[in-house]
């Protein structure tokens, strides 16, 4: 039985929207696939260390902004063990305000703080603006599905020129807002501002995130109770779009 080990970041520090629920799961998944299933949480408190490269799968959720700033601080130790995991195309899912944590730079107010710079886009978070809202995106995806979920974000991002997915309903609360576009690609890094949690909500996500985990193929059970739950999302955010 092969042995697949996850990694959850910051899961107290950065845990809003039941998103823990992501790596829940991944784990149940991928062990009702056949595989012995082990899964470390990671604070970064009181000089705890860790070796990334023992990892087959990392996982971090969005928080706060007061917290966001704070595990931008405590992953600067890992910051080239980070960058060597990325390089070597391991799985890591980001997801809400987390993406900001592997820009180039996250800017708050006046403000600049260090980030991991594994990708080249900037974050901007802003004290007096929210955007928010149900999201249906296209299906012109790695998933080959339209997603459903929600966002609840201060951030802004810039420079991303490998975009996740398109926004049909919710265009305006993308990556820069305007565009559309939304979350960011790069090998097996998926970045997403998309919260619910994601692969719970998205039988589609789930599959291809536990395919990028292990390199092996997932077989799609269009007649599961998760599925058609995730069908119903879609036809009643599609209707809001006709309305």
């Amino acid at each position: 039985m092969k042995e697949i080990k996850l990694l959850h970041l910051f899961p107290r520090l950065l845990s809003l929207y039941g998103e823990y629920g992501n790596v829940k799961i991944i784990e149940k998944n991928l062990a009702t696939c056949g595989y012995s299933v082990s899964t470390t949480e990671y604070e970064g408190l009181d000089g705890e260390s860790i070796d990334l490269s023992e990892f087959d799968f990392v996982y971090v959720g969005s928080g706060t902004e007061k917290n966001l700033i704070e595990a931008s601080k405590r992953l600067l130790p890992l910051k080239d063990a980070f960058c060597k995991l990325i390089s070597e195309k391991k799985c890591v899912l980001a997801t809400g305000n987390a993406m900001a944590l592997f820009g180039k730079v996250l800017k708050l107010g006046e403000k600049e703080y260090e980030t991991l710079e594994a990708f080249p886009y900037t974050s901007e978070i802003f004290t007096d603006k929210r955007f928010q809202g149900d999201v249906l995106t296209d299906d012109n995806n790695i998933f080959s599905l339209k997603l459903i979920g929600f966002i609840n974000t201060s951030a802004i991002y810039r420079g991303i020129d490998t975009p996740l997915t398109n926004n049909i309903l919710g265009a305006k609360l993308g990556n820069d807002k305007t565009s559309g576009e939304d979350g960011f690609i790069s090998d097996n890094f998926v970045g997403t501002q998309l919260i619910g949690p994601i692969a719970v909500k998205n039988p589609c996500v789930l599959k291809k995130i536990c395919e990028m985990i292990t390199g092996e193929s997932f077989d799609s059970d269009t007649r599961s109770s998760s599925f058609l739950a995730y069908m119903r999302g879609v036809s009643a955010l599609e209707k809001r779009i006709l309305k």
